[in-house]
């Protein structure tokens, strides 16, 4: 599956065509989504392809299929939920369709186990932008040390655009970090800043396979420097 080079033009998407997806379509998204492997092993998601009678939340974008994932409380839950179905994400735009991750979306049925979302179908404005559309931080602020894949990692769509994760690169490992508030009134209100840096690590894993470098995430390594200021260390790839 190529979706690496779509990490350079994806674009979050607000407006949508609202005829549903045929169902061969949907079948394929879910052998997609079958065929991947989980951040961490013992990690349990699940998820729902809903329609927009199905779903609610406050400033959600109107679209014909929204996808809501749920879990129970594990270890890195919202991590692994954004590593996961970050690579759904970049796969839709590898087939001509776009996706918004949105915060306040849910399924009208109610689910204590529920995580995140986003919506996707075919896009009614431009899908995709070229490398100097992206708003995003230098590498120099997002990371320690050099390593090649850290532009695809800089790229990661984030909620408000907060970026909330850090990178050290040292001796042939990348220790990772992220921050559970993004600070302010707004920032204090937003709760997915774990899903955004499992976003982050899905690029990092799709660049690596690309690059035809190891990917390998572990937790509790005991070497990992220490967190930067309002970080939080939560594992190493190796």
């Amino acid at each position: 599956m190529d979706i690496y080079s779509n990490i350079f033009t994806r674009k979050s998407c607000r407006k949508y065509d609202m005829k549903p997806l045929g169902a061969q379509t949907l079948v394929e998204i879910e052998t997609c989504i079958s065929g991947l492997t989980p951040l961490l092993p013992e990690s349990e998601l699940t998820h729902k392809i809903l329609g927009p009678d199905e779903v609610k939340g406050l400033g959600i974008c109107k679209a014909p299929h929204y996808l809501i994932i749920s879990g129970k409380e594990q270890p890195l839950r919202g991590v692994c939920a954004g590593f996961l179905y970050q690579h759904v994400e970049l796969y839709l735009y590898s087939k001509g369709y776009a996706t918004r991750w949105l915060s306040g979306v849910k399924s009208k049925q109610s689910d204590p186990d529920h995580i995140a979302g986003f919506a996707f179908g075919k896009p009614n404005e431009p899908g995709t932008r070229s490398i100097e559309e992206f708003d995003r931080k230098p590498v120099s602020e997002i990371a320690s040390g050099s390593d090649s894949r850290l532009e695809a990692v800089r790229l990661a769509p984030s909620g408000m655009n907060g970026q909330p994760w850090y990178f050290a690169v040292q001796d042939g490992v990348i220790h990772v970090y992220y921050k559970q508030s993004l600070g302010g009134v707004v920032g204090m209100m937003y709760h997915m800043t774990d899903v955004d840096v499992g976003l982050a690590l899905c690029h990092m894993a799709v660049a690596s396979e690309h690059e035809g470098k190891p990917f390998r995430f572990v937790t509790g390594r005991k070497d990992a420097p220490t967190a930067p200021k309002n970080f939080t260390y939560i594992g190493t790839v190796e």
